[in-house]
């Protein structure tokens, strides 16, 4: 917890602090659960390509000018 020093949480009353930690359980817990959402989606995906082209191909089109060459 942020900004709570330890002689401040021993000087909570018990309640306080429970609901404290519950918040800092329920925090952890949300961000951990949309760091695996992240894995998982970028896990499934193989990349921006949507097609693909050999490089002799690649070579041809650069020349005719269908690719601008950089």
């Amino acid at each position: 917890m942020k900004g709570v020093t330890y002689s401040d949480v021993l000087a909570m009353p018990t309640y306080e602090r429970r609901f404290f930690l519950s918040l800092l359980t329920k925090q952890l817990r949300e961000q951990q659960e949309y760091v695996e959402n992240i894995k998982k989606s970028n896990k499934n995906e193989k990349g921006s390509r949507s097609s693909t082209i050999s490089g002799d191909a690649l070579k041809s089109r650069i020349r005719n000018g269908d690719i601008p060459n950089k």
